[in-house]
């Protein structure tokens, strides 16, 4: 892995390993597999999460060729760096949609409980129970946040999600059909 030429360093004098075509890396989307460079191609490609990337040996980088989020690596000799791309409208849109999916129906809910309180049969009861419109309220919040949370990790290609999700595919694939 990284065999290729060496750049000096302030790490302690091991010389750090250039980014190289004949060679191998940990892939920076997942941190599982391999990359390593397709046959016939100018691609490399994944052996675990199975993206493909461009690679940029002269600026040592690496781009997601096959999603919707420009995503990009620098290599730093021995680990990846994310490279942080500028501008992007689609992620604050994201993240409004975002806010307003999960607090618009729990804040409806808590509403309606607020302006329809309990039955005054259960007010001066003593431990009467659960306020069910605050548990819905918790509930549709709970719920509505785990599906936006479920959003992003799919925008942003989270590495453990990815992982996740893959080793998800692997398993459901041994299962007797």
């Amino acid at each position: 892995m990284g065999s290729g030429k060496t750049f000096s360093n302030d790490h302690g004098g091991q010389p750090l390993l250039g980014l190289e075509a004949a060679d191998s890396y940990e892939c920076p989307m997942c941190r599982h597999g391999q990359i390593q460079q397709m046959a016939l191609m100018d691609a490399y490609a994944c052996s675990f999460c199975r993206h493909i990337f461009d690679v940029n040996l002269a600026g040592q980088t690496v781009h997601v060729v096959d999603g919707l989020q420009p995503m990009g690596w620098r290599w730093q000799g021995r680990r990846w760096q994310p490279i942080y791309q500028g501008g992007s409208e689609v992620a604050l849109t994201l993240w409004l949609v975002g806010g307003v999916l999960v607090i618009f129906p729990a804040g409806l809910v808590a509403l309606g409980g607020y302006m329809f309180p309990p039955l005054a049969q259960n007010v001066g009861v003593k431990n009467a129970g659960i306020n069910w419109s605050v548990a819905w309220a918790i509930g549709t919040l709970a719920a509505h946040g785990t599906m936006v949370g479920w959003l992003m990790a799919e925008h942003y290609q989270l590495p453990i999600y990815v992982l996740a999700k893959i080793r998800l595919q692997r398993f459901l694939a041994r299962l007797p059909a």
